[in-house]
């Protein structure tokens, strides 16, 4: 079982495809110490040789000392369609079907030869073949609101944003933001630290933070400024090769499930109460719009939820869908909002 250690020396390995394909063992300390790691050089050397000793690795003498290289992942496990079980086939084959798009190019290069294995494998005609083939054709995913024709996002922008993340180096984007419209001009070049990607309604963002506005608490700034970045409107990506840390206080999936960032506009926390019709709410006593969700009876029969929720975009988007099938009851703020905006619909569709 490998260690942390052991996974974060397989991190800054280098492999053959890199352009500088060896590190030598004092390099590999420095870039362990750089990312946090409290480690000393007969550490680093007794790892990698226990993990060369595992064939994660090879190294080959130069100068006074050993160079290494990590090889490429799962190389040498399963070589060959011959070798691969129909399991492990079709795992594979779902892997690329619904992940492939989103994979690091550094990965992409090492896994290519098993999605074209389980493509052999599931392509024999085998006894166990025709059920697992047929899986990845009984499964799919479906957004739950009305499908837009998203714009494409530039392939090549992928690869450096994507391997940038990977490998957690800056990358310069000029990046043309929605309030600029179609104006011509080039965007100015930005150097932005990707801390991660997130797909919302089949578009792609990039979480990056901005190394220039660096947390400040004397001037009452104490987190770094992190946006979101809407990869299509991303002119042109360019990979700095300038590593940086990681930063600590950053979850990714916190930052997505509490702060709400991707439901855009968020406010402070209320208390929603809501009111449905025949029956329209059901489907919320099996998905509730909170973790302190209370539903009852109101006295004219339609059934009332309430439960402390995040203001935002999303969410007004989700009650105007329901139409006149549910009322805002409270709060009083939201309530008359949706009041307001429908007053303006009747007269618009009266004209």
């Amino acid at each position: 079982m490998l260690s942390t250690l052991d996974e974060a020396l397989l991190r800054v390995l280098p492999t053959e495809r890199d352009s500088e394909p060896w590190l030598s063992t004092s390099d590999a300390l420095k870039r362990l110490q750089g990312r946090g790691h409290d480690v000393y050089r007969r550490l680093v050397l007794r790892h990698l040789t226990a993990l060369q000793k595992s064939k994660f690795v090879i190294s080959r003498g130069e100068g006074r000392g050993f160079v290494w290289q990590r090889k490429p992942w799962l190389h040498g496990v399963r070589e060959g369609s011959g070798l691969m079980s129909a399991s492990e086939a079709v795992a594979f084959h779902v892997l690329q079907r619904f992940a492939g798009n989103k994979l690091p190019e550094a990965v992409m290069q090492d896994i290519a030869p098993f999605f074209k294995a389980a493509e052999i494998r599931l392509s024999q005609e085998k006894a166990d073949s025709r059920v697992y083939r047929a899986w990845s054709e009984k499964i799919d995913s479906v957004d739950g609101t009305f499908k837009l024709n998203r714009p494409p996002v530039n392939v090549e922008t992928f690869k450096v944003v994507a391997s940038a993340t990977f490998f957690e180096r800056e990358v310069i984007v000029q990046y043309r933001a929605a309030y600029r419209g179609e104006q011509t001009e080039e965007p100015v070049p930005k150097t932005l630290r990707p801390l991660g990607l997130v797909e919302s309604a089949a578009v792609m963002y990039l979480i990056g933070e901005d190394p220039r506005h660096a947390p400040d608490p004397a001037k009452g700034k104490h987190e770094a400024l992190r946006s979101l970045y809407r990869l299509d409107r991303i002119v042109k990506a360019t990979d700095s090769g300038k590593s940086f840390q990681y930063p600590k206080d950053f979850d990714l999936r916190e930052y997505v499930q509490t702060r709400r960032e991707f439901d855009f506009m968020t406010e402070a926390p209320v208390k929603l109460e809501l009111a449905f019709i025949d029956g329209s709410g059901n489907h919320l006593r099996d998905a509730p719009i909170s973790l302190d969700q209370k539903i009852s009876s109101l006295k004219d029969g339609r059934m009332k939820v309430s439960g402390t929720v995040v203001p935002s975009l999303k969410l007004r988007w989700w009650l105007r869908s329901l139409g006149t099938a549910v009322e805002v009851l409270a709060p009083v703020k939201l309530r008359e909002e949706f009041a307001e905006t429908y007053w303006q619909l009747a007269k618009l569709y009266r004209k």
